[in-house]
């Protein structure tokens, strides 16, 4: 049980942590508004030249927070169906991986859950689910994967932590 409360402050503070790099990303300058935009550029020139790279995990911010899916993503974990990633952090809790979606928390958490089922994970108990949110908790072997999700009804879309470990 205390394992569990410790998961769910660290995953708010994750979520905390998103929204305050979200905005940061909205208080960009021009120039660096520039760079991002040549950077895409280059970005899909490489995709276009076949050269489009899995991992896309970037450098830290001052809070530790990496842009992008971690490189060591598990495959047997889905990544929530029509959503952004927005980075990563590792804690002595796992690696929290948050992610911003369009869908519902129910909807994100069905499709998430059958393709644990497909990868051989088991449902742990006390799951609390509702359409403003949630969480469940899965374990596969000595593996332990959590996925917490919260509505936000002014911008009309979910915050996704994955915490895996």
């Amino acid at each position: 049980m205390k394992t569990k409360i410790n998961l769910f402050a660290l995953v708010i503070a994750a979520m905390l942590i998103s929204l305050t790099g979200c905005s940061k990303q909205d208080q960009k300058t021009e120039g660096d508004k520039k760079k991002d935009s040549i950077a895409q550029v280059d970005k899909n020139k490489n995709q276009v030249a076949g050269e489009n790279k899995t991992n896309t995990e970037g450098k830290p911010n001052e809070l530790g927070i990496k842009e992008g899916l971690p490189a060591d993503y598990p495959a047997d974990v889905p990544q929530p169906a029509n959503s952004k990633c927005l980075g990563s952090l590792n804690t002595s809790e796992g690696t929290v991986v948050t992610f911003e979606s369009t869908d519902k928390p129910k909807v994100i958490l069905a499709s998430f859950a059958e393709g644990l089922e497909k990868g051989g994970f088991k449902k742990g108990e006390g799951e609390m689910m509702s359409d403003d949110g949630g969480m469940s908790m899965w374990t596969k072997d000595k593996r332990e994967v959590s996925i917490m999700l919260a509505w936000d009804k002014d911008k009309n879309n979910s915050s996704v932590v994955i915490t895996y470990k």
